[in-house]
């Protein structure tokens, strides 16, 4: 097996292999994304491919923070074969390819299971991983909202807080808001790992794309928080929110998700879908608030070398 960077001179085929062993959110999510352009706009991506040159798995290969000190190795591979023992093969020759030197600082490799599949335990075990809870998935059943959900909205509101259904009227009245959006995204989201910094040009591509639609709060002329919803059909995907600091506690974001929430409901009358960490009690429990309900819940596989050592598998 060789383990090549991908680049605009192999994009085609990795693209095409994206596609054909993507689960059912990410085909869906990949509808409404240049797929080409994000994958190489990220450079983190990679692939296995056989003697014959085929592309037989796609690895995706991030640095972070993990704890105060930690340096962080994020490592996902999905391989065209499905079965666990071969994703499990192709794990090992990654691991292999991408930790031949002695690490500076201690260093936690985080390992994420393949869509629709799971590396086989024992072996995982065996390589020196052990498996902790990641993040849960949130759903909401259709409908307008219900007695007792967004409890602070109307705080919100009383303290002059609105939110604000982004169209093309409003961006003429505010050329800035891209840049203002990404601004406040990119605050909200430093110290997350699994969230990339954003740009106004994609904020702006984004609100261009047909399945998505912007809720923005505001206080007064101030845009104070955003989030961001797709249709892909049979859900609607909610994947952040975020809001300026000092905003916190104001019941504004309680006020944009009644928003998201009364627009889903009058114009799709969808499921609504969210995502937390597990160690954002702060962020999942919000969703609780907000009438979601956790529906399942996503391990990692995780294994810290100290400094001075080099991981072996």
């Amino acid at each position: 097996m060789q383990f090549v960077a991908v680049t605009k001179d192999n994009i085609t085929p990795y693209v095409t292999l994206r596609r054909e062993i993507a689960g059912e959110e990410e085909q869906q999510q990949f509808q409404t994304t240049d797929l080409a352009a994000a994958i190489l706009d990220k450079g983190e991506e990679y692939a296995l491919l056989d003697d014959d040159g085929v592309m037989q798995a796609a690895v995706s290969i991030r640095n972070g923070n993990a704890l105060v000190n930690d340096r962080c190795i994020m490592i996902s591979v999905e391989a065209r074969d499905k079965t666990p023992k071969t994703e499990f093969r192709m794990l090992c020759k990654v691991l292999a390819a991408t930790a031949q030197d002695i690490v500076e600082s201690d260093t936690l490799y985080r390992v994420y299971d393949p869509i629709g599949s799971a590396f086989p335990k024992t072996d995982m075990m065996e390589i020196g991983f052990c498996e902790n809870v990641a993040s849960f998935r949130y759903e909401r059943k259709p409908g307008p909202p219900q007695p007792g959900e967004f409890p602070h909205a109307d705080r919100a509101t009383r303290r002059g807080y609105r939110s604000v259904l982004i169209d093309d009227d409003y961006v003429a009245s505010d050329p800035d808001i891209f840049e203002k959006l990404a601004d406040i995204y990119n605050r909200a989201f430093s110290g997350c790992d699994l969230v990339r910094p954003t740009t106004p040009e994609r904020m702006r591509k984004s609100y261009d794309t047909e399945a998505n639609k912007t809720i923005i709060a505001k206080l007064g002329d101030e845009v104070t928080g955003s989030i961001m919803l797709t249709n892909l059909g049979s859900y609607v995907l909610s994947p952040q929110y975020y809001s300026l600091r000092r905003h916190w506690g104001t019941g504004s974001v309680d006020l944009m998700c009644r928003h998201t929430a009364e627009f889903v409901a009058e114009h799709w009358n969808l499921p609504i879908v969210g995502y937390a960490e597990a160690t954002n009690a702060a962020s999942w429990k919000a969703l609780e608030r907000f009438g979601l309900s956790r529906v399942a819940e996503y391990c990692v596989w995780e294994r810290k070398v100290l400094a001075g050592e080099r991981l072996t598998v």
